[in-house]
């Protein structure tokens, strides 16, 4: 026979050990910090929200390895079940892993519904033998979470429905007391973190474009099936000297579709507007001054030029010089075609490397054209 607590007049609440589970799954380490163990709520919460953020920089930072963030998932998801599991053990000292399984959990405790619904709404309904309002939910959250991939403006809605079922299934369980200031801090934080992970797949692709390089035209640099990080550049982008771009095919893209992502190229910036351009015994010379080509192979076999590359155009080059078609078959490439720098091989894990400046002269280095200051 199961004894329920009984609580004096002036004595504090039991704790609920499924309302520290439904914190801990909203904000990791705040179940152990409803249960009192605030150090140890404090630890966790600084320990994966800071795996999180190595993994990020280690996939996105240009010297990061991308495998070792990939594999960081494996122990952010450890954490994030022992932190469920701890915050209901400090909460109800002495449980076992078999109780706290939820097939096998009977308690009246309200708060259990909640977390069911957490893992998706309705399932706390369904719990409750509430099969109409439960299904409801399930095939509602379902359907809106899937048109969130497709439409950014739907991004609230599975958050607010997960929150809506969430307060529910609260509303819908019984209990003697309603603590109706922890499920309002609950839902709030039910909204704000799914909001924000959610949100990832649509902010991710604004800061940061990936691209496959097709063809052997940079090689030693790129080869082909690297996979490579762009990030995107303004209108009134300034490149150098040096710079890896990716840009649109000029050969294959209207002016007005330039800066597409479709038939995309990689190239090395050559030179910039003003400058003058020419190719002869073996190598490039820019205004007369021959450019520093460490990461090339063989000698330039053909010639070019000289030319003066026009305002608002770039020329460029692939690494590859004698199997590139580049600006010196097509011509000065516009510069609304550039998408942006690529910085970072992320894959093949064996590839994995910034995609820095090469070491050039240091007038090289330092060109920078002032005709982009006034281009529109």
């Amino acid at each position: 026979m199961k004894v329920r607590p009984t609580v004096l007049v002036g004595q504090p609440w039991p704790k609920s050990p499924w309302l520290a589970v439904n914190l801990s799954a909203a904000l990791p380490g705040a179940g152990q910090i409803y249960d009192g163990a605030i150090a140890r709520g404090i630890v966790i919460a600084i320990a994966f929200w800071g795996l999180i953020a190595f993994m990020l920089w280690s996939i996105f930072a240009p010297t990061g390895n991308t495998l070792r963030g990939l594999l960081g998932l494996g122990p952010l998801i450890g954490l994030y079940l022992f932190t469920l599991w701890d915050s209901h053990h400090v909460a109800k000292r002495g449980i076992t892993l078999r109780e706290f399984s939820p097939l096998r959990y009977q308690s009246q405790d309200p708060w259990y519904p909640v977390f069911l619904s957490q893992v998706l709404p309705g399932l706390g309904h369904l719990f409750l033998q509430q099969a109409a309002v439960g299904g409801l939910l399930l095939l509602l959250g379902i359907a809106i979470a899937y048109g969130a991939n497709f439409n950014p403006r739907l991004l609230p809605l599975p958050p607010a429905i997960w929150a809506v079922g969430c307060g529910l299934a609260y509303r819908a369980a019984p209990t003697r007391r309603r603590q109706w200031g922890l499920l309002a801090g609950l839902l709030v934080a039910i909204v704000v973190t799914r909001c924000a992970i959610s949100a990832i797949p649509f902010v991710v692709p604004r800061q940061v474009v990936q691209c496959i390089v097709p063809s052997e035209s940079m090689l030693p640099t790129l080869a082909v099936g690297d996979r490579i990080f762009v990030r995107p550049q303004p209108p009134d982008f300034v490149p150098a000297v040096g710079d890896i771009i990716v840009f649109s095919n000029p050969e294959r893209t209207p002016i007005e579709q330039a800066g597409s992502l479709d038939q995309l190229m990689v190239k090395r910036v050559i030179a910039l507007p003003g400058q003058q351009v020419a190719v002869r015994q073996g190598r490039v010379w820019i205004d007369g001054t021959p450019l520093a080509d460490p990461h090339l192979k063989e000698p330039i076999l053909y010639q070019w030029g000289p030319e003066t590359v026009p305002a608002d155009h770039l020329f460029v080059l692939g690494d590859n010089r004698n199997r590139s078609r580049d600006s010196h078959i097509w011509g000065f490439l516009p510069r609304p075609h550039v998408v942006g720098n690529a910085y970072k091989i992320y894959w093949p894990p064996q590839r994995v490397q910034p995609l820095t400046e090469p070491s050039t002269s240091i007038k090289n280095k330092n060109l920078r054209s002032s005709q982009f200051q006034n281009l529109g």
